[in-house]
């Protein structure tokens, strides 16, 4: 089914124009929220806080699973203009680049542009679209001077965050509005990213209250195809939005937050004709947070989603709503419980071409969950256990349950091992179970195919071995290991039928394809990062990674099946170095080398980035980038069904960055 969902990719046209806040309260320092990553110790960074792993606050370096943390600085530092390149830098990923406005990305196999394995969030708003359940990565432009960190847990989640977080879960978390006060303006032009800009203004309702509201374009050239023709796929995007932060009493949190964007994609399809997609949509959030004591807070948090895609293939309407309890204590010593229950209801129209439809154009879905999970201290600061399950309910499989084990040493201060054992499912989509979609063929026949999808669909299971080590290995060392294998049944696949003669039309052929759960598969890899304060004003980080996939075909005959195995680099490395230079300069680069991706038709390649950046005052930013430097363009995955495959090209740009 991986051409049946590839067709629903989109373009977009539309303008997104919000007002500011009005402006009370004075300027703010210049680099509020801002930490100088060469300033940071070795221990420093394995004591930042991570969320996403427990759903409270625990050091990295406590953290019972494979999960990388990618600052602010990080995003300063790295040159990139986009979340799907930033997480290029995350060992255990793939990421690469369809076209200029289209990403294919996955942890630990399975990719493609529908890559239906990875949950993703924001601010903890699942941007996890049910409509083919993966991302619309083209619609998550933050403005990223405004991203606190990026949490990226490899490896199964659903204990916390429910079915679809099977491979791993990746979580934006922007900065508190306290964070972002004064004024913030950035702009950005070169070859490729020919217009970023963004405004940004963050000010002080009173002592307790702060608020931030921005603006931000992008405007995006061509890629060229494989024959060096650019492919009509440019790319611009407006969007705007706001947050309010507020601390009634000592205990008490609130926050209010939203966005609206709209824009235009362009893609020229398979069949060399010009296709559009306008898109529009924005979210609201609100949170409040009540701390008992220490051990002890509840979190409330509500949130609704607005999407729309108009295309020339499919058109989409969505809307989402969704509310969380948790709350969290220690009922007996030496045990800290978290415990949460939560709804949601999602419903869309569909607006289908003449070769794609969706039976029924309209549905409701609704999911329903609790989950409950307790971390034991067996050995006070030397061994804990956490065991815990979540129950779900949704419309496609009824009843899921989700448990997860997982136990962490650590016997010394700089040293800690740990393992985990999970289940984790996927969930029907709405594709997978609506759609039917005919899908022209390359004469003699068949002439078409035709993909029906099933409502009859089981969940995809994953049970996943994790073990790990995470150490300092000197003052100067840091080093961190995972290594995973994970058994899949039930996986979706694509039984082909008896052909059809005379169908679409007299003298044609379609042979029909029907959605099933007859693959099974195991996936087996390694992930190494590590970084090395070189000296106070050096300092080197690197990642490796050995991803594998084996399909086991059993009695299905797709005959894509065994594809699926190619479609992710058996091996990637990278390395980035951080340089402070005198006089306030910054130099910057990064090498990702990855290997080929057969399937997918892609040889290894080389991308190399730098960066110089120069900061004569707090206020000022300048800054010149080069991307892919090591070749004048290069292929990173195949064609989607609606896009002509295309070359990432060379690029070079310069930002300017002042706050006040």
């Amino acid at each position: 089914m991986a051409v049946f969902i590839r067709l629903f990719q989109r373009h977009w046209i539309a303008i997104a124009l919000v007002a500011l806040l009005p402006a009370p309260g004075g300027r703010a320092s210049a680099a509020a929220g801002e930490v100088d990553l060469l300033s940071l110790s070795i221990e420093d960074l394995m004591a930042i806080e991570v969320t996403t792993v427990s759903k409270r606050a625990q050091p990295l370096s406590e953290a019972p699973a494979a999960v990388t943390v990618i600052t602010s600085e990080d995003i300063r530092r790295s040159g990139m203009t986009n979340v799907p390149d930033l997480l290029r830098m995350v060992p255990g990923l793939h990421v690469a680049n369809i076209d200029s406005s289209t990403w294919a990305i996955t942890a630990r196999g399975f990719n493609g542009q529908f890559a239906n394995k990875l949950l993703v969030m924001i601010d903890g708003r699942s941007v996890y679209t049910p409509l083919f359940s993966g991302v619309y990565w083209d619609v998550q432009d933050l403005l990223l001077e405004d991203v606190d960190r990026i949490e990226v847990v490899r490896g199964p989640g659903g204990t916390l965050w429910g079915a679809n977080a099977v491979n791993g879960v990746i979580n934006i978390i922007t900065k508190e509005a306290s964070q972002t006060q004064g004024l913030l303006v950035s702009g950005l032009g070169g070859s490729l990213d020919r217009v970023h800009a963004g405004l940004r203004y963050g000010g002080e309702i009173s002592e307790r209250a702060h608020y931030r509201a921005y603006l931000k374009y992008l405007n995006r050239d061509d890629f060229d195809d494989r024959g060096g023709i650019p492919a009509n796929d440019q790319w611009d995007v407006g969007r705007g939005g706001f947050r309010v932060d507020w601390q009634p009493t000592d205990a008490d949190r609130l926050t209010l937050q939203g966005d609206y964007y709209g824009g235009e994609t362009e893609d020229t399809t398979l069949l060399l004709s010009q296709s559009d997609t306008e898109i529009g949509g924005g979210n609201v959030i609100a949170r409040w947070t009540r701390e008992f004591s220490e051990d002890s807070d509840l979190e409330l948090r509500v949130w609704y989603d607005r999407t729309e895609r108009d295309g020339d293939l499919l058109g989409e309407d969505r809307d989402t709503f969704d509310a969380e309890l948790q709350n969290r204590f220690s009922p007996l010593n030496r045990h800290d419980l978290v415990w949460g229950a939560g709804y949601r209801l999602t419903a869309d129209e569909i607006d289908s071409s003449s070769g794609v439809r969706f039976d029924p154009d309209e549905r409701t879905v609704q999911l329903a969950s609790a989950f409950l999970q307790d971390e034991i201290s067996l050995v006070e600061n030397l061994l804990s256990l956490t065991l815990g399950t979540k129950i779900e309910y949704n419309d496609y499989t009824r009843v899921e349950f989700l448990p997860n084990a997982r136990a962490l040493l650590t016997p010394s201060e700089r040293h800690s091992i740990w393992a985990a054992v999970s289940r984790a499912v996927r969930a029907p989509s709405r594709a997978e179970n609506d759609v039917a979609l005919l899908v022209p063929s390359t004469p003699p026949p068949p002439h078409f195919l035709l993909l029906n999808g099933d409502g009859g669909l089981d969940a995809e299971n994953l049970i996943a071995f994790e073990l790990g080590y995470r150490a300092q290995l000197l003052t100067q060392v840091s080093i961190d290991v995972a290594a995973y294998y994970n058994l899949y049944d039930d996986l979706r696949s694509l039984e082909p039928r008896a052909p059809l003669f005379g169908f679409p039309g007299p003298g044609l052929v379609t042979v029909p394809f029907s959605a099933e759960n007859r693959l099974d598969a195991r996936g087996y890899g390694l992930e190494i990062s590590g970084t090395w304060r070189v000296a106070e004003f050096w300092r080197l980080g690197a990642g490796y990674t050995l991803m594998m996939l084996d399909i086991e075909q059993g009695n299905s005959a797709d005959p894509t099946a065994q594809g699926q195995e190619n479609d992710t680099p058996a091996n990637q490395f990278h390395v980035r170095s951080l340089v402070d230079l005198p006089w306030k300069f910054e130099f910057d680069t990064s090498l990702y080398w990855v290997d080929r991706v057969a399937n997918q038709d892609v040889e290894d390649y080389a991308r190399l980035d730098a960066r110089l950046g120069w900061r004569p005052w707090p206020e000022l930013e300048l800054s010149l980038v080069g991307q892919n430097l090591a070749q004048k363009d290069h292929d990173e995955f195949g064609p989607s069904f609606t896009a002509l495959p295309t070359t990432a090209p060379r690029a070079v740009y310069g930002k300017v960055t002042w706050r006040y």
